[in-house]
């Protein structure tokens, strides 16, 4: 159960399978960190064992196989089977992905720029599937937005070739922008799997999510996928 104190959550999706996936904002507080006040936070949104990884920015994806389980591990996605495992992603910036099938089998993953590059949500998808998925759900929870993301020529490049698809955009200034939902829901495309909820919410415009573009914070927002 969410505390009474606590407000509405920015963002909030049931998948199939019995999946939930949730976002979280300023009114629950920073979700990093270690000890008693950040795990009564992390509680007070779903209250199960986290898996909360160190991200790195990359693609590796880690099986998690009991509550709580793969913890500070070095890597940017999760999966499980087990019901009642919390699997986490910390962003201020960053899209947080949410991933279930109908067969149990949850992921979450953490993409930025880099993320989208390195494939982390094609590895997490695969790594779903070789456990027994077939349909794959997705959501896509407050990330930043193309009117916030001004991104260099060469980088953007090269995040473009990747994909092979244009993520070019500009921002509200008229600087060039790179699209980072735009190049989610391309990923999710190509690996198959369908995009069935998506927040409106830049990070950078939402004065009740943290940036790092905007503020260059430390504090992050978190979303968590879960199985009862």
């Amino acid at each position: 159960m969410i505390d009474p104190g606590v407000t509405t959550l920015p963002a909030e999706w049931t998948l199939t399978g019995g999946a939930r996936v949730r976002s979280t904002g300023w009114a629950q507080g920073d979700m990093t960190g270690d000890g008693p006040a950040v795990e009564r936070r992390r509680r007070s949104v779903v209250d199960l064992p986290w898996t909360v990884l160190k991200q790195v920015h990359g693609a590796r994806v880690v099986t998690v196989d009991q509550p709580g389980g793969g913890s500070g591990e070095p890597a940017d996605a999760a999966i499980t089977t087990v019901g009642g495992a919390a699997i986490a992603v910390m962003t201020a910036d960053c899209a947080p992905v949410g991933l279930a099938s109908r067969e149990g089998i949850i992921g979450i993953a953490h993409v930025g720029w880099k993320g989208l590059r390195a494939g982390v949500v094609e590895a997490t998808v695969q790594a779903m599937r070789r456990l027994g998925a077939t349909r794959v759900e997705a959501v896509l929870g407050p990330c930043i937005h193309p009117c916030c993301y001004t991104f260099g020529e060469n980088e953007l490049l090269d995040v473009e070739d990747r994909l092979r698809t244009s993520l070019r955009s500009h921002d509200r200034s008229g600087r060039l922008s790179l699209d980072l939902p735009a190049g989610v829901r391309t990923v999710l495309h190509a690996a198959g799997a369908a995009l069935v909820g998506e927040s409106p919410s830049c990070t950078s415009c939402n004065d009740g999510l943290w940036s790092w573009r905007a503020g260059g914070t430390g504090r992050r927002q978190a979303t968590v996928a879960w199985r009862p």
